[in-house]
């Protein structure tokens, strides 16, 4: 007969808490076995039953970011009407009310690094930037929101190792602001064919 609880429904939530509250402290190399089963309060022999391996934990703990990774400037982004609209929903999202936190910012860190050593970890980085560039693409031609997307990640990534050097919110807004008057590269033939 089984002692303790006979089932714990919450037990491989616990487990995925923990990994990220691991992670997020202490970086990706820190997640061992060990160390989540001790933060999640779970005995170390149930790790394996829900996850055989500890890349797939990470993996599967990554994943759960999804509705936090989604983009900041969705619902913003949805309700804007003008460029500048637009550029202020941006610029939010990378420095002001709605931008991620320093604790965000270093989780996002640690995904990245995953991602450069892991091919799932990958996948998931491109899952989440194609999302991110399927909202853009609601307001941006495709040039655009590919810019906007990297010099978001970049900005974020400053934000990660320069705390003490904070981004001016104006210069981010008008940086955005700008990229938003770049016709796509079709457009600019075509201008130019105009023009001759």
């Amino acid at each position: 007969m089984r002692k303790g609880r006979p089932n714990d429904p919450e037990r491989r939530t616990r487990i995925v808490s923990a990994a990220l509250d691991v992670i997020r402290e202490d970086g990706v190399q820190a997640a061992s076995y060990r160390r989540i089963a001790a933060r999640a309060g779970v005995p170390l022999g149930s790790m394996t039953y829900y996850f055989p391996e500890v890349d797939g934990l990470v993996a599967t703990a990554f994943e759960t970011l999804g509705n936090e990774l989604e983009p900041r400037y969705a619902a913003p982004l949805r309700e804007a009407s003008t460029p500048d609209d637009v550029a202020d929903a941006l610029a939010s999202a990378t420095v002001g009310a709605t931008s991620p936190s320093s604790t965000d910012l270093r989780l996002y860190t640690e995904l990245y690094r995953y991602a450069a050593r892991s091919a799932r970890g990958m996948d998931l980085v491109r899952a989440f930037q194609a999302e991110s560039l399927a909202m853009l693409r609601t307001r941006l031609s495709d040039p655009a929101a590919r810019a906007v997307d990297a010099l978001m990640w970049g900005w974020w990534t400053y934000r990660t190792f320069h705390e003490d050097l904070p981004l001016d919110e104006g210069m981010v807004r008008r940086a955005y602001r700008a990229l938003l008057d770049v016709p796509a590269a079709s457009e600019s033939a075509e201008q130019e064919n105009h023009r001759a």
